[in-house]
C-alpha cells in the first residue's frame, strides 16, 4: 500500500470517523476507468478507495479545462497524451500525472502567470503529493483551531 500513513493522518484529522471520507469501492473504480478509457495507477486507485467520492464532483471536466487554460495562456507545451489531471485550483492552476510513469507516478503542475516554459515536476510520487497536501491541511486546521482559542490576557 502506498497511502497507509496518509490514511491514518486523514482518520486522525477527521476525528476517527473513517466513513466520512467517502470511499469508492472497487466496482466504482472499475466503472470510472471504463468511462475514462484508461487504467489508473495503483496509488491513485488507493486514493479513490480512501476518499474518492470526497475528491470532487468535476473529475471529467478537469482535463478539458487544463487544455483550455494552456491554450488561453499560449503555453509552449501541450498536455501529454497520457496525462491525467487530478486537481484544478480556482481555474488557474492544475496538477497531473502521466499514466505511463508507473503505479505511483510523479506529479506535475502548471500555474497561470508563472514564467515557466515546461510543466514543473512537483513531487516524485503521487503519494508524496498527497502527504504534502495532508500536512498542509493539518497545519491549516491547527492554525484555525488556535485562532478560535480565547485570547489570554497577562
Amino acid at each position: 500500500m502506498y497511502l497507509e500513513q496518509i490514511k491514518q493522518q486523514l482518520i486522525a484529522l477527521n476525528q476517527g470517523n473513517f466513513a466520512d471520507l467517502n470511499c469508492c469501492n472497487l466496482k466504482e473504480i472499475i466503472k470510472l476507468e471504463k468511462q475514462l478509457g484508461i487504467k489508473l495507477p495503483s496509488a491513485y486507485q488507493e486514493f479513490l478507495r480512501i476518499m474518492g467520492k470526497g475528491a470532487g464532483q468535476h473529475l471529467f471536466e478537469l482535463q478539458p479545462a487544463a487544455v483550455e487554460l494552456l491554450e488561453e495562456n499560449d503555453f509552449p507545451q501541450v498536455l501529454p497524451q497520457d496525462a491525467f489531471v487530478f486537481l484544478m485550483h480556482q481555474g488557474y492552476q492544475f496538477s497531473f500525472f502521466r499514466l505511463s510513469e508507473g503505479e505511483n507516478p510523479p506529479t506535475y503542475s502548471y500555474c497561470e502567470g508563472e514564467t515557466q516554459q515546461d510543466f514543473i515536476k512537483s513531487h516524485e510520487r503521487f503519494s508524496e503529493f498527497l502527504a504534502t497536501e495532508v500536512e498542509l491541511n493539518e497545519k491549516y486546521l491547527n492554525l484555525k483551531n488556535l485562532a478560535l482559542l480565547p485570547k489570554l490576557s497577562i
